[in-house]
């Protein structure tokens, strides 16, 4: 019985399978590698849903790319971050992955952490091998030598 229940619980559907972890962790190493090399056609090419769904243009989503480059180059260590797919998804059911690219103490205002977030999905209606929509967090110090959290996602 027991070994039923656990098939049951390895198969459920809010969790990805193996394949879909590696059609995921695959993608999110792509659009790394197209972040370190500028590449946004490459980038675009890896974004699998029209723009409009996700509140973007072609101008405004060069400009985002741009941006995530330029904070990248600034702040990720010499070797490449490592991906966590979580167990999480958002508010429309896209699983979610975070990339910590830094993370630090400093003075008030410096900043604190920098974390990529990649979406994927939902797998009814887009494949693992593009992503549904990127973000950049920046979070800054409000006071001084302030103590990151320890959350679920663990720093570089």
């Amino acid at each position: 019985m027991f070994a039923t229940l656990l098939i049951a619980a390895c198969s459920a559907p809010g969790k990805p399978q193996n394949a879909d972890l590696r059609r995921i962790e695959a993608t999110s190493e792509a659009v790394l590698q197209t972040i370190e090399k500028r590449d946004l056609k490459s980038f675009r090419e890896l974004v699998g849903v029209p723009l409009k769904d996700i509140g973007q243009t072609e101008t405004t989503l060069a400009r985002k790319f741009d941006r995530i480059c330029n904070v990248y180059a600034e702040y990720a260590p010499p070797e490449r971050p490592p991906v966590y797919v979580t167990d999480s998804v958002s508010t429309f059911n896209k699983r979610v992955v975070f990339i910590p690219i830094y993370s630090g103490k400093g003075l008030k205002g410096s900043v604190g952490q920098v974390r990529l977030m990649l979406l994927f999905g939902p797998a009814s209606h887009y494949p693992f091998d593009k992503i549904s929509d990127i973000e950049l967090h920046i979070f800054n110090h409000s006071m001084n030598e302030l103590p990151l959290p320890d959350g679920e996602i663990p720093a570089p």
